[in-house]
């Protein structure tokens, strides 16, 4: 029987195979579809925002339509720069010999995991579960444990049986999967995906001996993206065709980048995804341990990439279609170094495909061959998603289609950092605790074993016009967390204070302002702390801290944003040859916009407490404004704590209505959503408003007035502004 043949028959099975199941679904419905709901949890610990779900499924495919309810692969966390539309495991295996049989979390489809439709064939088991630093348990500072299987063909969907399409011949595979996160500086960019996959045909299939699975391969599809959600302006199949695409040999990562946006302004960067290894009978399975495993009478696996174009393609780049195909793609590599059909190079296809926008492919990275899996019998495969900014040289649209060694740097320490986590105590990375590897003594090969910083300090920011004032805590000098896990040792140095320059919105770079530490000793400056100390602990109303260091910042420009963030290190370890470790100075990150204080004198005549606007007149395309009419601002200054703010046209029309509330001022327009972050200050006695009425209208040029009522004494000011486009 030829291929087609083949393929002609098993959809005629599928269509009789879906239609029973239906049937048997109505009739069996408590044991056949019944699944837990579908939930979706997201990386927080470090400055990437990866999305998981309990159906298998990575990413969120919808973040481009609704990028405010949710990230998929954003990073920095804090832009609006995604990295994914979705990915998800294959597992393939060959039954009886000859029966090649796959399943898939996740395949190419436009809208992504809808319950029911083809290729997205795992349901979830169990509710998602997080441990971490809340908890005291798991093995990272955020887990996120989820548990799916292929096992259902049938799911139960608004209370109704509803197949999912062309999944007759499940492999019976439960899977749990758990994300571990860090926040830590060499930690905050990436997440460490552990999938224990196992077998468990003898307990689901109705075959109380199961069956064993042959010739097993693992995958990892991937439609890695970049593109910003908030500043991109095309949408379709244009929003995802820009990509440049590549793969680091050596390090078992392919990655992307936006090779092709021809005028967004959004940073340059690079995401990641990494197959770091597996474990299979007692061996760490990886090529790059193939000395060792030869050594036991092992065959090393091979870890091969793949890509083919999301709608279309021909030859190498042509979709896999069915089962037969997705094995294929998972056992056969493609060859990097070969060309395409025009006799372009692979790899040059794949870097500069998207500066034509024809950049839209599918990434695949298999491992395999495992010989077998026997009923019972678990496999563990290791992914990790990354992502790294481009350097600075690199940033802007000239840097946007460059991808060599020097803008790769980031990235492939990110990478490297990674795997070193991974490995923690098996530096040689053979996957067995070998002489002088057992750092803290306990006759166990522990992964995840690193030194980390100190914990992070709480920080408070007052401000008064002009002025900031930092205040932090001693948490990082007292803190169990700040005891290092392989040291044991509380070993607290010193502060760093760092702050954003002035108009860097987009992706704030902190810039270390000062920096104190303990003295007599033979690390660091020996400075002292005593410049920062308060001579007794500060406290605020509603918050239980006590703040015992203070550090003022002056010279802010009303209206504008900095980020402010005070750090912790340590004076490093000489057991993995490092020199310092300090925390994230993202965690406690803080966005404040100086400006006046609440308006305590609103009814004085006095000019320091007259109600204001700034810039006036305001001109279209203002510093601190965005690109698009909706990322507009113009501030309202001296404004009582609780006020009413009312915006009229000469004939007495009234174009907006803002309410003011000191109390809980955090930003309200879009500016705020595309060019800010949470935490966020506003001065009290300042509003911003977006130049658009009521009725979400770009206003016009023109003279405008505008009344301020003070909502507890009733008392009113008026004044006028100017609007120029």
């Amino acid at each position: 029987m030829t291929l087609s043949e083949i393929r002609k028959e098993l959809a005629i099975l599928n269509s009789k195979f879906t239609l029973l199941l239906a049937i048997a679904g109505l009739l069996f419905s408590g044991q056949l579809y019944a699944q837990e709901q579908f939930e979706r949890a997201e990386t927080t610990t470090g400055i990437l925002g990866l999305s998981l779900t309990n159906y298998g499924t990575i990413g969120k495919p919808d973040v481009r339509n609704v990028p405010e309810n949710g990230f998929s692969m954003r990073y920095p966390s804090n832009t609006g720069t995604e990295h994914l539309f979705e990915a998800g495991i294959w597992l393939g295996a060959f039954i009886d010999g000859s029966e090649i049989r796959v399943s898939t979390s996740s395949v190419t489809n436009s809208a992504g995991f809808r319950t029911g439709i083809a290729g997205f064939e795992f349901s979830a088991d169990r509710e998602i579960r997080i441990e971490g630093e809340e908890t005291g348990l798991g093995v990272s500072q955020q887990d996120i444990i989820l548990d799916f299987s292929d096992r259902r063909t049938v799911l139960d969907f608004n209370n109704a049986p509803t197949p999912i399409n062309g999944h007759i011949s499940p492999l019976f595979a439960d899977v749990h999967l758990e994300s571990y996160n860090w926040g830590f500086p060499f930690t905050e960019n990436f997440s460490i995906l552990k999938y224990e996959i196992t077998n468990n045909s003898q307990i689901h299939s109705g075959n109380d001996d199961g069956f064993v699975w042959d010739s097993v391969y693992v995958g990892m599809y991937a439609d890695l993206v970049v593109r910003n959600v908030f500043t991109t302006i095309e949408g379709g199949g244009a929003f995802f065709n820009k990509n440049g695409l590549g793969y680091l040999d050596s390090l078992y990562t392919a990655y992307v980048f936006d090779a092709g946006s021809p005028d967004d302004p959004s940073i340059n960067t690079y995401a990641g995804l990494t197959l770091m290894g597996a474990e299979y009978r007692d061996n760490f399975f990886h090529p790059s341990n193939e000395e060792y495993l030869t050594s036991q009478g092992v065959r090393a696996p091979s870890v091969d990439p793949s890509y083919w174009l999301f709608a279309s393609g021909i030859g190498d780049f042509a979709r896999p279609i069915d089962d037969i195909d997705r094995y294929q793609r998972m056992s056969e590599p493609l060859d990097l170094e070969g060309t395409t059909n025009d006799g372009t190079p692979i790899r040059d296809a794949l870097r500069e495909d998207g500066q034509t926008a024809t950049g839209n492919y599918i990434t695949f990275l298999s491992i395999g061959p495992f010989q077998e899996v026997e009923p019972g019998e678990t496999i563990v495969i290791y992914f990790a998603y990354s992502a790294a900014l481009k350097p600075e040289e690199f940033q802007g649209l000239d840097g946007k289609a460059v991808d060599n060694d020097e803008s790769r740097v980031n990235l492939v320490q990110t990478v490297n950092s990674l795997n070193r986590v991974f490995q923690g105590e098996d530096a040689n990375n053979n996957g067995v605790l070998d002489a002088e590897e057992d750092i803290n003594n306990n006759g166990t090969l522990d992964r995840y074993l690193f030194p980390t910083p100190p914990d992070d300090p709480n920080i408070r920011v007052e401000l008064e016009p002009g002025k900031a004032i930092i205040y932090w805590d001693d948490n990082a000098e007292t803190s169990d967390l700040s005891i290092d896990p392989v040291s044991g040792e509380l070993d607290f140095e010193g502060y760093r204070i760092y702050r954003s320059d002035l108009g860097d919105d987009l992706n704030p770079t902190p810039r270390l302002i000062e920096e104190y530490d303990l003295p007599n000793n033979n690390f660091g400056f020996n400075r002292g702390l005593e410049q920062v100390q308060l001579q007794d602990p500060v406290t605020f109303p509603g918050d239980p801290i006590e703040y015992k260091y203070a550090y003022e910042i002056t010279g802010l420009l009303s209206g504008w944003q900095y980020q402010f963030s005070v750090t912790a290190f340590d004076r490093g370890s000489e057991t993995f040859q490092i020199s310092s470790l300090e925390s994230s100075v993202n965690v406690n990150s803080v966005r404040v916009f100086p400006g006046t204080q609440a308006n305590e004198n609103f009814g004085s005549n006095a000019d320091e407490y007259k109600v204001g606007v700034y810039p006036n007149p305001y001109r279209v395309n203002a510093a601190w404004d965005g690109i698009s009419e909706d990322t507009r601002k113009l501030y309202f200054y001296n404004l009582p704590a609780k006020s009413e703010i009312r915006i009229y046209t000469l004939a007495g029309e009234i174009v907006a209505e803002l309410s003011h509330d000191a109390s809980n001022n955090t930003g309200n327009i879009n500016w705020y959503n595309e060019f800010s972050d949470d935490p966020r200050i506003l001065a009290g006695g300042e509003e911003a408003w977006d130049l658009q009425s009521q009725a979400n209208q770009n206003i016009t040029t023109g003279l405008y007035l505008y009344t301020v009522k003070d909502l507890e004494s009733g008392k009113v000011q008026t004044g006028k502004f100017a609007i120029i486009k």
